[in-house]
């Protein structure tokens, strides 16, 4: 998945596409190692999302999230 980012105000702009699941996924799992982190989902009928984290190390954080959604996936997939 190929995601278009962008650096302003001292935060990653990250374009989600429609994906406002995984947005909502990565801002949670974010939060979850202490960063801060949110999304925008634009106009209610457009068809964009756009995950917004502020940390020190923003890419950094995001990669986290992604590494705690991954094993949030697992606990899931061994439950089943």
């Amino acid at each position: 998945m190929e995601l278009e980012t962008t650096e302003k105000d001292g935060r990653l702009l990250v374009d989600m596409g429609q994906n406002h699941a995984l947005a909502n996924l990565l801002r949670k799992a974010v939060w979850e190692n202490d960063d801060e982190a949110g999304y925008d989902k634009g106009h209610p009928l457009g068809d964009e999302s756009v995950l917004i984290i502020e940390s020190d190390e923003p890419e950094q954080a995001l990669e986290d999230a992604v590494e705690t959604a991954k094993e949030w996936m697992e606990d899931i997939k061994s439950d089943l």
